[in-house]
Order: C-alpha cells, then sequence, then structure tokens
C-alpha cells in the first residue's frame, strides 16, 4: 500500500476499534495503544480485516502493514490522510 487512506486518523482509528471489537470481542476492549497480538489478532484476520478495509475505504490495503505498524494508533498514523509522512521507501513514485 503506497497511498493513504481517505481518512483522517480518528475515523481510521474508530473504524479498526469497532471492526476488531466486533469480529474478536476482547474482554479488555481495544485498546489503540497495544499491539494487535495482545488481543488475539493473528495474520488470518489481518487479511480479512485488509480486505475489508479495501471494501469500505476504496483503497488497496497490504495486510503486511498492519505487521508492520502494529497497533491501531500506528497503523492509523501511517496511513490516515492526516497522519505522519510514510516512510520514504513506501512514497508514491512522483
Amino acid at each position: 500500500m503506497a497511498e493513504r487512506l481517505p481518512c483522517d486518523q480518528a475515523v481510521l482509528r474508530n473504524w479498526m476499534v469497532d471492526y476488531i471489537g466486533s469480529v474478536l470481542s476482547p474482554p479488555d476492549g481495544v485498546p489503540t495503544d497495544s499491539t494487535f497480538d495482545t488481543y488475539g489478532f493473528d495474520s488470518v484476520e489481518a487479511v480479512v480485516m485488509a480486505g475489508v478495509m479495501e471494501e469500505e475505504f476504496g483503497v488497496p490495503v497490504d495486510p503486511i502493514q498492519l505487521f508492520e505498524y502494529p497497533s491501531i494508533d500506528a497503523f492509523s498514523a501511517a496511513f490516515a490522510r492526516d497522519g505522519t509522512p510514510l516512510p520514504a521507501a513506501e512514497q508514491p513514485a512522483p
């Protein structure tokens, strides 16, 4: 994924919390600063969530990015429209 999702960080963060909460129902909620694996999120869930995100936001989402940015806060900061700059290796070519 070399582009940002067409939403701001708050929207992306809330969407991810709602999605993960509905799929995994973690007993302690979905802390946005914890890594995905702390509430049982695995590679299968990453692939499924990436596909649902693609449908929801209309932008290709590489599930590998969910492990490179392994928390809701990290992922939303990197890929939301108003997030921090992407690392140079992942920025789209001009």
